[in-house]
Parts: structure tokens; C-alpha cells; sequence
């Protein structure tokens, strides 16, 4: 077994070091500097990289693009579905109330009209306040920028 110190060679890892600077490694002219041709692909191979990096954050924001839009969609398919749970569970709690009261006081049918009318205008209240919480939600996500005109190829 070898020290490790010690390069495959058997030279010391110091002596197997060139510096890219040295003429000795004959990849371009004495003085350091890379030739004309060595220029041109290195821009060339910048160039390609520029391309493959702006195609690669251009699919990135697509797909985040995309993600925040199925997020949304499933965001406001959850507030619809809690709007109508809202409203029906206050329509039904305010009928059965006024059921109840009814059959217990005799006054049937008034009181079930009646709580079933409050109910009714609580789960219309539950709705706006709920709607005026998703769209302070949606200004803060989007910036206002909902709803506005964009132009298209007609403009």
C-alpha cells in the first residue's frame, strides 16, 4: 500500500500539479493568453449555455406558473364548496329550529317560516363575508392583477 501522500505515479501530489498558465502544457501561445480559435469556441460554448440555461428557467416558470394556477383552481373549488355547505347547513339549522320551536310552542307554521328566513339570511351572510375574505386573499396572491385586460393580438 502506498502513503497517500504519493501520486499513482509515485510522484509527490506537488510535482504532479502543472499550472494552466505554463507553457508547458502547450495549449496556446507562451504568453498565457488563449488563441483566436480557442476564443471563438470558448464564446461559442457560452453562447449554447446562455440558451439551455434561458430554456430551463423559461420551463421552470412554466411549471411553477402552472402549479400556482392548479393551486388556485383547487383554492376556489374548496371556497365554493364551503359556500353552499354554508349556506345549506344555515337554511337547514334555522328550519329545524323553528321545526322544534313550533311543535313545542303550537304555533305551527310560523316560527318554522320565520327561523327558516334567518337562516337563510345567515348563510347568505356567511357567503359575502367568506367572498370578501377569498378576494382580499386573491389581491394579496396576485397582486391585483385579476380580472384586468391584457393585450392580445387584435390590440
Amino acid at each position: 500500500m502506498r502513503p497517500r501522500s504519493m501520486a499513482p505515479g509515485g510522484s509527490s501530489p506537488a510535482e504532479d500539479v502543472r499550472v494552466m498558465s505554463d507553457p508547458s502544457d502547450k495549449h496556446g501561445p507562451a504568453s498565457g493568453e488563449p488563441s483566436s480559435q480557442e476564443r471563438a469556441q470558448f464564446e461559442a460554448r457560452i453562447s449554447e449555455l446562455g440558451e439551455r440555461l434561458g430554456k430551463v428557467r423559461s420551463h421552470r416558470k412554466a411549471d411553477t406558473d402552472a402549479d400556482a394556477d392548479a393551486e388556485m383552481r383547487g383554492r376556489g373549488m374548496a371556497y365554493g364548496m364551503r359556500m353552499a355547505a354554508e349556506l345549506v347547513g344555515a337554511v337547514i339549522v334555522g328550519g329545524a329550529i323553528g321545526w322544534g320551536l313550533d311543535k313545542w310552542l303550537g304555533s305551527t307554521p310560523w316560527l318554522f317560516l320565520l327561523f327558516f328566513v334567518l337562516g337563510f339570511a345567515a348563510g347568505i351572510l356567511n357567503v359575502v363575508r367568506a367572498y370578501e375574505g377569498m378576494q382580499k386573499e386573491i389581491m394579496v396572491r396576485t397582486g391585483g392583477r385579476i380580472g384586468n385586460k391584457v393585450p392580445d393580438d387584435d390590440d
